[in-house]
Parts: structure tokens; C-alpha cells; sequence
């Protein structure tokens, strides 16, 4: 699938994913869109570094859901029950909680996170079941386009903490997984200013097609 046949709001959700990145910080892009079809706030990764546009960071509690969510004003947004928030990545059980606590009711997200996605909180409580809210993911098209880019942070900066982490993802995705292994190893994106996210797309897909993967 060619990038301009990707969905307009993935394509945005990505971009947001890849603007986190070009700010040296994890590659997870979120963004609430409302009932028509409008994106009204968008957030990304920020645990560990300042990120143009963020309302927390350098807190373990900056995640990109959380960004997103944060930047919906409720003077303004007073039903947001059929908005939407998309993410490049399985909410954790953080971001999850956020997203119910929200109002929001429909959550989309690009590929599955064995370690820490927790979608499958809903319906755990009766409090997590009293709410209709509609889940939808992972997006076939994406999901390696998400742990790529997620993996490659990681390798790229010898981040430990992740290894877990890629245990659950390897089995997953490990097409991606090994080839953000590959990719680290090579320095592909030691300059990724000179990239947009759809050319990170289409490098992956020449890379899957050689490979006979794709």
C-alpha cells in the first residue's frame, strides 16, 4: 500500500509519531479528532525530552495519549462522547485510563504492545463497564511501521529499560523488530531531518519487498 492510500488521520498520527522523533524523543504520536472528522489536539511521546507542543514532559506521565488528551478543553469540547483518539501504538495502562476517564468513546490504535497495551482492561471493573466505548486495532498497513520506528529509538539509544519490552514485541513483529535492529546498526536515521514520515514508510517497504516479505 502506497503512503497516499494510507488514511488521512493515520497519516496525521504518524506524522505526529515522526515530529517526537525529529524532537529526540520516542516515536508515539496520538490525536483526538471529534465527531466531524476534525483533529482538535494531537500529543506526542515526552517522558524524556521537552517536545514542541507538549503540556508535560520530562515526567513519566508525558505519554503521547496523555499530551493528546490534556489539550481538550471541556469549556469548548462539552460532548466529546463521539470524538475519537487515535495512537501509533497499544495505549498502556496509563493512557488507557486516561482515554476512559476522558468521555471520549472510541479508541484506535496502529499495533498491538504485548508488554504494556492494555486495551484489554475494559470490562475489568465495574467502573471500566459501564461505559459503551469501541476499540478498534491494530491496522495491518502500520503495525510494523510503528514498532519500527519505536525499536529503532530504542536501539539507537541503548535504552535498557526497553528489553522487555521487545521480548513481547519480537514475537509479534519480528520482521520489524529485526529490521530496526538492522537499521540501528547502520545509523539509517543518524540524520532524520532529511526525512519525512512517508519516505520512513516507503524505505521499509523496499526493504520488506527485497526481502520477499511483503
Amino acid at each position: 500500500m502506497k503512503w497516499s492510500d494510507i488514511p488521512y488521520l493515520w497519516q496525521e498520527t504518524f506524522k505526529v509519531a515522526w515530529e517526537s522523533f525529529l524532537d529526540g524523543s520516542r516515536p508515539i504520536g496520538a490525536i483526538v479528532v471529534n465527531d466531524e472528522g476534525e483533529i482538535i489536539s494531537s500529543g506526542k511521546s515526552s517522558t524524556m525530552k521537552e517536545t514542541d507542543g507538549s503540556v508535560i514532559f520530562h515526567n513519566e506521565l508525558a505519554h503521547a495519549e496523555v499530551n493528546a488528551l490534556l489539550k481538550v478543553d471541556n469549556r469548548i469540547h462539552k460532548q466529546v462522547n463521539g470524538y475519537t483518539l487515535y495512537s501509533s501504538l497499544e495505549p498502556c495502562p496509563l493512557c488507557f485510563g486516561a482515554f476512559y476517564m476522558s468521555g471520549i468513546r472510541n479508541l484506535k490504535y496502529a499495533a498491538k504492545d504485548k508488554y504494556g497495551g492494555s486495551t484489554n482492561l475494559k470490562g475489568t471493573t465495574p467502573y471500566l463497564n459501564r461505559k459503551p466505548i469501541k476499540i478498534s486495532g491494530p491496522v495491518p498497513e502500520l503495525e510494523n511501521l510503528s514498532i519500527l520506528l519505536n525499536s529503532y529509538y530504542d536501539y539507537s539509544i541503548d535504552y535498557k529499560k526497553a528489553h522487555p519490552v521487545h521480548i513481547g514485541m519480537a514475537e509479534d513483529y519480528p520482521v520489524a523488530m529485526n529490521l530496526a535492529k538492522k537499521w540501528a546498526a547502520e545509523e539509517k536515521l543518524k540524520n532524520p531531518n532529511q526525512y519525512k514520515i512517508e519516505d520512513i514508510y516507503h524505505l521499509m517497504l523496499e526493504e520488506l519487498n527485497s526481502l520477499q516479505i511483503v
